[in-house]
């Protein structure tokens, strides 16, 4: 006995409609969970929508409220703000709909884009002996791209200028 619970039609029409109070527009194919099950319930996925009444809807813009939500869904999920691009924040074209920048969103959003300078000293003496120690093995500094935890370095140090200097810092005080 599987302990998947089958989805229904009537179950997939009020998640779609709900989905598109709170989202704003009809969600993507790729955000909703059941879309498989709705398109083989359907026959296709524009039937399961015009059988929700959505085939009207608009399909554009996000409600701002859902792209504020999202961001700080992605923000607890990451532990820091998403950087701005569509390679962390999948919805990031519809933000630069309302907003003209990222900063001005992540405001908006109660974040920052970067750290506080007393934020996160643990994490930033991490990275520090972190990179600290694949310049030994490398006998060079690494690169940004280089480092996977660079995101980290962004969003903590500002800039991988500082990171590096802080990085000389760190030497300096070891030897």
């Amino acid at each position: 006995m599987s302990d998947r619970v089958a989805v229904t039609k009537e179950q997939i029409i009020e998640e779609l409609q709900q989905m598109v109070k709170v989202q704003g527009r009809v969600p993507r194919t790729s955000m909703y969970p059941n879309f498989e099950r709705a398109r083989r319930l359907f026959g296709s996925w524009p039937n399961a929508l015009k059988a929700a009444g959505l085939e009207n809807e608009q399909k554009r813009s996000y409600k701002e409220e859902f792209l504020t939500a999202e961001v700080q869904r992605f923000a607890q999920e990451l532990g820091r703000p998403p950087i701005s691009g569509p390679h962390e924040f999948p919805l990031y074209m519809s933000v630069m709909e309302y907003y003209d920048s990222w900063e001005d969103f992540l405001e908006h959003a109660g974040l920052r884009k970067y750290a506080s300078e007393d934020e996160g000293a643990e994490v930033k003496e991490k990275l520090i002996l972190d990179i600290l120690q694949m310049e030994k093995i490398m006998r060079r500094f690494p690169t940004m791209s280089e480092f996977k935890d660079y995101r980290l370095v962004r969003y903590y140090f500002g800039s991988w200028k500082a990171f590096k200097a802080a990085c000389e810092e760190k030497k300096m005080e070891l030897s």
